[in-house]
């Protein structure tokens, strides 16, 4: 054996080796050092222009797509609900329940409600405060169905709604959910919430003065598929923020893998 050779040829071997690593080491320098100034370079825009915002959650990393179906409820899925009168609607698609006496929710606290939906309905636990709806005839309180522990955002197969009497107590309530869920082994990167913030105002979407908040990564249907007449979504990671300016809030959806928008105007 040509020692001399054989030492040559893993000199270079291992040169070549730490000159990968180098460059993928750089590579991921720059990277995270780019994402670090893209991110300064939004807070100062919105710094100049007067917006107010929140600290904005830190979720990073890896997700994918999910698959799931409405739900269909059962007789079975009932048993352990008691002091309701219980009915199985739309296609059994839905719960629906009226209370045998109303539940003392002690001025609709977020703690008595979050106990009575735990205790009181199917898979109570589920589920995620979301809004309370202001009316005449008697508010009522949105939860939304969370998957992987975040929420589905303007999901019609994922509510639970609570009707309260005009002394805040829950009278009735209906329910759906999203069931079969099944996530893509494909993950790939989510933007972080600044980016996807930085889609908004590159989109005009965040107006001087205005304030930001609520900001939060859940899931949001951007495809439905009738499959066999079943109805399938395909749910994306999206990113969740409220805009307000004056009296009008805008509630926008920003795609976490392509930056796409979505948006819903209401009255404050």
């Amino acid at each position: 054996m040509d020692w001399s050779k054989t030492k040559t040829i893993f000199i270079a071997v291992f040169l070549v080796l730490d000159i990968f690593l180098a460059v993928m080491f750089f590579n991921k320098y720059s990277a995270s050092r780019f994402e670090v100034i893209k991110a300064t370079t939004i807070e100062e825009k919105l710094q100049s222009d007067g917006v107010k915002y929140e600290k904005m959650p830190a979720d990073a990393g890896e997700r994918s797509l999910i698959t799931a179906k409405p739900k269909i409820f059962s007789e079975t899925d009932l048993l352990f609900l008691t002091k309701q009168k219980l009915d199985i609607r739309k296609n059994g698609t839905e719960i629906a329940s009226v209370l045998d006496k109303p539940y003392d929710t002690n001025g609709a606290t977020r703690d008595k409600l979050n106990s009575f939906v735990k205790n009181n309905v199917y898979q109570g636990g589920e589920y995620s405060y979301g809004e309370r709806k202001r009316s005449q005839d008697g508010d009522t309180v949105i939860y939304y169905q969370k998957i992987e522990n975040k929420k589905l955002f303007e999901n019609d197969y994922g509510t639970l709604t609570l009707q309260l009497d005009n002394d805040e107590n829950v009278v009735e309530y209906s329910q759906t959910m999203l069931d079969s869920v099944d996530e893509d082994r494909n993950e790939a990167a989510i933007l972080p919430a600044p980016q996807a913030l930085d889609a908004l105002y590159k989109n005009g979407l965040i107006q001087p003065d205005s304030k930001i908040s609520n900001a939060e990564l859940g899931y949001y249907t951007f495809v439905q598929l009738n499959e066999s007449q079943v109805l399938l979504q395909v749910l994306s990671p999206t990113w969740y923020f409220q805009l307000e300016k004056g009296d009008i809030t805008e509630e926008v959806y920003v795609n976490a893998f392509d930056g796409s928008i979505y948006q819903t105007d209401k009255e404050s």
